[in-house]
């Protein structure tokens, strides 16, 4: 609720702008999708900006604002549209657009729902069929709910699977199966078929938040409660195996896209790179002061997000217009040599904050990395308090470019 006021302030106090984004540059693999400072979803494509909103703003009594674009691996787009009326009534209503291309269909609308999060399940369902899980805040119940909703060929079916607070999830490889994490009791492993809890992990849950599936087999990853601190734990056909014992918690940990190494973090020491196997130590970042990190889709580099150094910036300190916000920078690991590489300092929006915050989360479900795992999206406020949408070369060019206004921005798989 609280997310869902705050972008009706914000869009009372930005209607009278408009979005004027510099040209797309053709040298961005796959497209880009962001939601523009007029609270509207775009998707940039090569040299081509397309509008798949644009309706964005105040109807009567009552104020229109899309929020999280989210790529499935396929290709198609989900956005999610908030709705607030004068007297804080909040509808969600779901879309999916075929291609990231052409404005979406709607597919679902929840009255006194409030839109979280979404993750779309990576692989198919059936012919041009694609599950997307979406967390909503209800009113007319505590905690959260979880609805998947099947975008198939016949028409979208909605399943609602679970309720909990926190509730966070993985998806299986396959899409066929889901690890959630409810209520900092318990981990459940989901069965997407029989709509069902298959089985409930017998273990005590550590300090941790988002589980992680295996992005190539069977494997699940998540935190235990050990006898001095979290164990770092993963399960793999009954079997239950510590990677690294007495972390300091909250953790956060993601898989490589390719299954063989797991970069993990605790509350008190540096980022850190282990096999997937073994445990053993295979890379770690220079800083403890890592405040949340992304795999590239190769493997072989993570990006993270420290406090800033004494580097120098290119980027505005934070505004006048927000000053709560954090002054942030990025960083690159390269896992097999353990080099890192720093750039300038950035003050992120507030929507570039949530998805920092809950990164163990949007690792697994949006790329800011795109698909040659050369360039990151990401999104600031320039020194004027305008939110623009930055593509960082981490190979060539260490000062970032700015290609329109926006919030938030995710790259797709392809």
């Amino acid at each position: 609720m609280k997310r869902a006021v705050s972008a009706f302030i914000m869009l009372l106090c930005l209607l009278s702008g408009a979005v004027n984004a510099q040209d797309a540059n053709p040298f961005i693999p796959g497209k880009i999708a962001y939601v523009g400072s007029d609270f509207n979803v775009y998707t940039l494509s090569g040299e081509t900006r397309t509008a798949l909103t644009d309706d964005a703003g105040l109807d009567g009594d009552r104020v229109r604002y899309y929020q999280f674009p989210t790529w499935a691996t396929d290709g198609r787009l989900a956005y999610f549209e908030g709705e607030i009326t004068a007297q804080r009534q909040i509808t969600t209503e779901v879309f999916v657009s075929a291609d990231g291309l052409t404005p979406g269909a709607s597919v679902y609308v929840g009255t006194d729902e409030n839109f979280t999060y979404a993750y779309w399940s990576p692989s198919a369902c059936g012919a041009n069929c694609f599950d997307l899980a979406v967390l909503l805040g209800s009113g007319q119940q505590s905690g959260f709910l979880v609805n998947v909703i099947r975008d198939a060929v016949d028409s979208p079916s909605v399943t609602q699977v679970g309720t909990g607070a926190p509730f966070y999830y993985s998806w299986s490889p396959d899409g066929q199966r889901m690890v959630w994490q409810r209520n900092n009791r318990q981990i459940d492993i989901y069965d997407v078929t029989t709509n069902e809890i298959d089985r409930t992990l017998d273990v005590a849950p550590g300090e941790f938040f988002a589980p992680a599936w295996s992005p190539v087999d069977d494997r699940v990853l998540f935190g235990v409660a050990g006898d001095a601190g979290t164990d770092l734990a993963v399960e793999a056909n009954g079997e239950l195996e510590t990677l690294a014992e007495g972390l300091a918690g909250p953790i956060r940990f993601a898989w490589s896209p390719d299954g063989n190494l797991i970069a993990y973090k605790d509350a008190e020491n540096a980022l850190v790179v282990i096999d997937a196997i073994t445990g053993e130590r295979i890379a770690a970042s220079d800083t403890a002061d890592v405040v949340a990190f992304f795999w590239a889709p190769n493997s072989q580099r993570i990006a993270y997000v420290t406090l800033p150094s004494d580097t120098g910036s290119f980027s505005a300190k934070p505004s006048a217009q927000d000053t709560q916000l954090p002054v942030l920078s990025w960083a690159i690991l390269d896992v097999g040599s353990g080099a890192v590489r720093r750039y300038g300092e950035f003050t992120p929006t507030s929507d570039e904050l949530y998805v920092l915050s809950f990164y163990d989360q949007f690792g697994q479900s949006h790329r800011i990395w795109s698909p040659d795992s050369r360039h990151l999206v990401y999104s600031e406020l320039n020194a004027d308090g305008v939110p623009q949408i930055m593509l960082l070369d981490t190979e060539s060019n260490f000062v970032p470019l700015s290609v329109a206004e926006g919030f938030v921005a995710v790259w797709s798989f392809e």
